[in-house]
């Protein structure tokens, strides 16, 4: 490994995460894959392979260290974007079922060609949108943890993800250091989609590279039948 992914590996090490070789190998596979299509398809804003070991796959598997994780066996990412945190969790995690739903198909048709090169049985992406497919059987409350990085604010996130969680379930989103006043202006939509605040927890990414929270919220009731509301509302008309 080159130094700086050695760096990543040993801080995953601090905060008690800790990875087989050929687990790490995965993971370094499908960064260098992400960033190589980056170069023709948009996939991330992140170019550096630096800065993204840590703002990718360092800030990803944080969750792990979330006691609830251990417990969750089916988990959905709503918006994941080029795979992030998905396809990492689903390396690290081969016991779990992964699901990673996207609207832009040409990041779902890469998702897919990563998972096939690096043989990965437990993930399978989902092209969608959740404003729809919350309201598919298939789909609504079927699992266990559903997370979120980098794709809205926190009421527009809650309306979009807590119609896929299951009854005790868990949501989780990512956000950066200025959550505070994203969860505060979220707490009519949480309790409105049947859920309620379980903790934040704060961490500062390696390499001063900033800070991140993991919300963690569980859905007590049912979502209503109403909710997520059509495609682009909960984002123009916000809780």
């Amino acid at each position: 490994m080159q130094t700086a992914e050695i760096l990543l590996f040993e801080a995953l090490k601090k905060i008690k995460i800790n990875l087989l070789d050929s687990t790490m190998g995965k993971l370094l596979e499908f960064l260098k894959l992400m960033l190589e299509m980056n170069q023709t398809t948009n996939l991330t804003a992140i170019t550096d392979y630096q800065e993204a070991l840590i703002k990718h796959l360092y800030d990803a598997l944080l969750i792990l260290t979330l006691p609830v994780f251990q417990n969750v066996t089916k988990i959905i990412d709503i918006g994941s974007g080029g795979g992030i945190p998905a396809v990492p969790l689903a390396i690290v995690a081969p016991e779990k079922e992964i699901f990673s739903l996207e609207a832009t198909q040409k990041k779902i048709r890469f998702q897919q060609e990563a998972v096939d090169k690096l043989k990965l049985t437990n993930f399978k992406p989902i092209w969608g949108r959740a404003e729809e497919l919350a309201h598919d059987l298939k789909y609504r409350e079927q699992y266990s943890l559903v997370t979120a990085r980098a794709v809205a604010t926190c009421n527009v996130l809650t309306e979009l993800t807590f119609g896929f969680a299951e009854i005790g379930g868990t949501v989780v989103f990512y956000k950066g250091q200025d959550y505070q006043i994203e969860l505060s202006q979220a707490k009519q939509a949480v309790a409105k989609m049947g859920g309620e605040l379980v903790g934040v927890a704060e961490f500062f990414l390696p390499q001063n590279y900033g800070a991140r929270a993991l919300i963690e919220l569980r859905k007590v009731k049912i979502t209503p039948l109403e909710y997520p509301r059509k495609p682009g509302i909960p984002n123009k008309k916000p809780f």
